[in-house]
């Protein structure tokens, strides 16, 4: 009995975090950005332009966006060149601004380290160009 019921619990688990995992990824954050999540906040990115980008250190709910006892720190990666943002608080978010040769519209990856109110997150990666994530439900997007 204790088998059987195990394999149930594990199947129940396993299906229902199916798209847990993803964390919001196939979906706009709530300034129309992509979302990733690296500890228990979520940062949302906006392209500003083809060498700057927004971006808001949310809670774990996409709201309350902080720029308070927070850190960040952006590079691209593309190829052997990696390139560091300067990156700015302005209001509840960052502006990342990259030199004016990058190009966060062409083939890459960023990387973001941030910190917010304290909580330090792990890098999250964002391939470039920007786009969601297509999440495999198991209904073939059908609701």
């Amino acid at each position: 009995m204790s088998k059987i019921l195990l394999t149930l619990i594990w199947c129940i688990l396993f299906f229902k975090s199916h798209g847990a995992f993803a964390h919001g990824e196939d979906k706009p954050g709530p300034h129309g950005g992509f979302i990733r999540m690296p500890g228990a906040f979520h940062t949302e990115i906006i392209l500003q332009g083809k060498n700057k980008l927004k971006i808001y250190l949310l809670d774990i709910n996409w709201k309350a966006p902080s720029v308070s006892q927070s850190s960040l720190e952006v590079r691209l990666e593309e190829g052997k060149l990696k390139n560091k943002a300067q990156c700015h608080i302005k209001d509840d978010y960052y502006l990342c601004s990259f030199q004016n040769t990058v190009d966060l519209t062409q083939k890459g990856n960023l990387k973001v380290l941030a910190q917010r109110e304290n909580q330090k997150g792990a890098e999250v990666s964002y391939e470039l160009p920007f786009k969601l994530k297509k999440i495999d439900d198991g209904h073939g997007g059908r609701h």
